[in-house]
């Protein structure tokens, strides 16, 4: 059964809550998260896991490279003045109550899924502020709470998710003590404004689902502008189930989030035919729309003889067939195993 979804803040409210400023938006993702994710979850057994899993944990990544790059742990409240971003208030900004531990395996300490993986590690000390160094380039600098103990006091009891790619791409890379992670080099990484997750966030019926989707086609599209692949392929690469990445892919659509081709029904399709994947595109943030009352009509789906498709259309052939796994693969940039 899919979750309820709900959505527990205003965009306001939100944006008030991760203190987002005019240079507080981009965050960059490595590109190899969605391999490891849907690996992770076939050798983990976890097929079974609704399609929110998977979501919940990229979004939950996002949310800790966010939170640490721009060092946003404390947010201001009306009634009880400065309080932390603790973990019950990420699962709320997520979507979900604050007491559920429906997926807190894939993010507890020592034996959780994206530690396991080396995307988070729990941490006490978390950084208060940033600055950059003018050293020929634009390269970030933390100043960490364990700086000014006599601001910050002892706050071990609170430990949050630092998120390891973005200071250490690779395990060796610790090991060398070079910092290589997407807070540094963003290369073989896609980009997502903060915008984008408090849209889905705010919004219950896109969620982590929906931000998942987008964030995988805004991905997929960063190399070629466009992706042509099936609904079965789709849900193959990003490990969500066909039924959400159809009911996503329409949400994501009404909303002016991507464009679909929609490419037509053939009717009496000759056996040794196969007809061709639909073209998405991704469109930035201001161009979605704002409000219910804009949404986008989605065209029903067409449907014509094999004879006009063969002529508007054209048969798929063996690279187009096959075109949505492997482009996928080769866009990675870093090696399948």
């Amino acid at each position: 059964m899919s979750r309820k979804r709900q959505a527990v803040f205003t965009k306001s409210e939100m944006t008030n809550l991760l203190g987002v400023s005019e240079k507080q938006h981009e965050v960059y993702m490595p590109n190899e998260i969605f391999n490891d994710l849907t690996e992770a979850f076939k050798e983990n057994e976890l097929q079974g896991k609704t399609s929110t899993h998977i979501a919940f944990a990229y979004s939950y990544y996002f949310l800790a490279n966010y939170m640490w790059r721009y060092a946003r742990y404390r947010h201001v409240d009306d009634k009880s003045g400065e309080s932390p971003i603790n973990e019950g208030l990420i699962k709320q900004i997520l979507g979900f109550p604050a007491k559920s531990e429906q997926y807190t395996y894939l993010t507890k300490n020592k034996s959780g899924l994206l530690q396991n993986l080396g995307y988070i590690r729990k941490e006490t000390d978390k950084p208060c502020r940033y600055f950059y160094e003018n050293n020929g380039k634009k390269e970030v600098v933390f100043v960490y709470e364990s700086d000014y103990p006599e601001v910050y006091g002892n706050n071990k009891n609170w430990k949050v998710s630092m998120p390891v790619k973005g200071i250490w791409r690779y395990e060796e890379s610790e090991l060398d003590n070079c910092e290589d992670g997407t807070f540094y080099m963003i290369q073989k990484t896609h980009k997502i404004d903060i915008d984008v997750f408090i849209y889905c966030m705010t919004d219950a019926e896109l969620g982590v689902e929906g931000f998942y989707l987008y964030s995988f086609l805004k991905y997929s599209t960063d190399k070629f502008k466009a992706f042509d692949c099936s609904n079965k392929g789709m849900a193959y690469l990003t490990g969500m189930s066909i039924d959400e990445v159809k009911s996503q892919l329409y949400k994501l659509e009404k909303r002016n989030m991507i464009e679909n081709d929609h490419k037509p029904f053939c009717r009496n399709k000759p056996n040794d035919k196969q007809t061709k994947a639909n073209t998405y595109r991704i469109n930035e943030r201001y161009e979605f729309i704002s409000n219910k009352f804009q949404f986008n009509t989605i065209p029903k789906q067409r449907k014509i003889s094999a004879e006009r498709y063969e002529i508007e259309i054209g048969w798929a052939n063996e690279r187009e067939i096959n075109g949505d796994i492997e482009d996928y693969e080769e866009m990675n940039d870093l090696p399948f195993d």
